[in-house]
């Protein structure tokens, strides 16, 4: 009765798992997203080979098994990722094998959102070992002129990165071919591709950057008058040692699964499945073996770090070269204010030349009658600039922040700006920000600044002192403000 009952169980459940396993069963599909989703192709960053065998139900003769060889990798900067891979998967007297490729194009919606569409194409070959059949009953033994059939298939899916969440939808065997091993007989012995639906997703909980990730990680699976399956796990992955995980998959078994790095580019897998119906027992375990070669750098943030590394000298090589320009522009602006000063001086030379000339006629032709009053106005023009002048009889300055030597009435703080006269400026700049920038630095060594834009060039003079005449603002650029600034020192003319 109960090699009966067993006998029973095998065969529902091995037409159950015909029809809703058509697709091949992994354990460890979060390692190889690309066999079920081709837009999840290449989206570590970096080439990758998988070898993957799985045997299922040991204690059943002719249970389950799957072997499958992957590799997947991305170009032109992870925005176009590839995926080739194969498989051998045998039921009993029925076995498959597949060939695919797969190609993803990779889209930035906004900073950390990616959508990818993925395209698979390739050839599924369907196979009847008509020389492993036995049966008492000979007559009901079905045989076919071909027992090897083949198929065009085609996958499709699209991929949905936002951040650290992952959610793909894809539906493999697309086609939904049907392979006819019998023609024009009375029991016809067909094998139809049901087109699968699944959908997944995940996230990554990160702890100390990328060195270890926890992925709650779920996967639905339907196809046509087959149950809906429903995988739900979570995997916790060490970066420097390993992963372990568990999976409970619906109406089906449990999972645990674990993984050891054997190197930096090597990994080895291994998943237990037992089965949950009344069955489990008799029917044994399920185990899957999976070896992962990464071609290069395994580690995720250390390509991150690598791209920051890159990104950073980019940087420093933008920034040279802004450095560069401005340096240049600033010395092209130093030579044309040099020009500037150099003119404004010459003119500025000749006027007060032009206006000596015309204050000595009278002053000679008084002189004849004994009054040098023209002597007397050549003495107030060649005087120092922190002596007292005509019109100004204002007594030096002692306040705060005030020149030191110079009358209140030519201090910066006295005199309204942009007004008309000789300005000893200690600055010139395109920007306002920078002129106040200048104000507030020589207020920091305690002198009193103020600044003022020339309508005519849209430039900005930050200047310490204002004269009347062209004399005394050069007699207090030449003498350094009295010896009270070092720095450089311009006259500036407004008319």
């Amino acid at each position: 009765m109960k090699k009966l009952l067993l006998s029973t169980a095998i065969v529902i459940m091995g037409l159950q798992q015909v029809k809703a396993q058509q697709i091949p069963l992994y354990s460890n599909y979060f390692f190889t997203p690309y066999m079920y989703n081709p837009a999840q192709s290449g989206t570590e960053g970096f080439t990758e080979l998988t070898l993957l065998h799985r045997r299922q139900w040991v204690d059943v003769q002719g249970s389950p098994e799957t072997s499958a060889l992957g590799i997947n990798g991305s170009l032109n900067e992870e925005k176009v990722g590839w995926s080739v891979y194969g498989f051998r998967d045998i039921t009993d007297i029925v076995s498959r094998i597949g060939v695919y490729g797969n190609y993803a194009y990779r889209v930035n919606l906004a900073d950390n959102t990616v959508l990818a569409f993925g395209l698979g194409a390739g050839y599924l070959n369907n196979q009847i070992d008509q020389s492993a059949i036995r049966s008492q009953q000979t007559e009901a033994i079905v045989t076919v002129a071909t027992d090897n059939r083949g198929n065009f298939d085609l996958n499709a899916g699209v991929n949905l990165e936002i951040s650290d969440f992952t959610l793909g939808f894809s539906a493999p065997q697309l086609l939904g071919q049907s392979i006819k091993y019998t023609e024009n007989t009375q029991v016809p012995v067909n094998y139809t591709l049901l087109r699968h639906y699944v959908v997944s997703a995940q996230y990554d909980f990160r702890f100390r950057g990328d060195d270890n990730v926890l992925s709650p990680i779920v996967m639905v699976k339907a196809a046509k008058n087959v149950p809906v399956q429903v995988d739900a796990g979570l995997l916790f992955n060490l970066k420097d040692y390993g992963y372990v995980g568990a999976m409970y998959r619906s109406e089906y078994a449990v999972t645990g699964n674990i993984g050891v790095n054997l190197t930096e580019q090597l990994t080895l897998g291994y998943a237990y499945d037992f089965s949950l119906n009344d069955f489990g027992p008799e029917l044994g375990t399920s185990h899957e073996f999976m070896l992962t070669y990464r071609f290069g750098n395994n580690k995720r943030n250390d390509r991150l770090e690598n791209e920051i590394k890159r990104l950073k000298q980019q940087q420093r090589s933008q920034k040279d070269e802004v450095e560069e320009i401005v340096n240049e522009r600033l010395e092209e602006f130093k030579d044309e204010y040099k020009r500037e000063i150099k003119k404004e001086v010459e003119d500025a030379a000749a006027k007060e030349a032009e206006k000596n000339q015309n204050n000595q006629q009278p002053s000679n032709s008084q002189g004849t009658a004994g009054q040098p009053s023209g002597n007397n106005n050549n003495t107030n023009n060649n005087n120092p600039a922190n002596t007292q002048q005509p019109g100004n009889n204002n007594a030096p300055s002692t306040q705060p922040g005030d020149v030191p030597g110079f009358n209140a009435a030519n201090q910066a703080n006295n005199v309204q700006p942009g007004a008309k006269g000789y300005y000893v400026t200690a600055g010139v700049f395109s920007s306002q920000q920078n002129a106040e920038k200048m104000v507030r630095k020589l207020g920091s060594q305690g002198l009193n600044a103020r600044y003022f834009q020339d309508k005519s060039n849209y430039y900005y003079y930050v200047y310490l002192l204002h004269f009347d005449s062209y004399q005394q603002a050069d007699a207090a650029k030449s003498s350094g403000l009295n010896g009270s600034y070092s720095g450089d020192l311009w006259i500036k003319i407004v008319e």
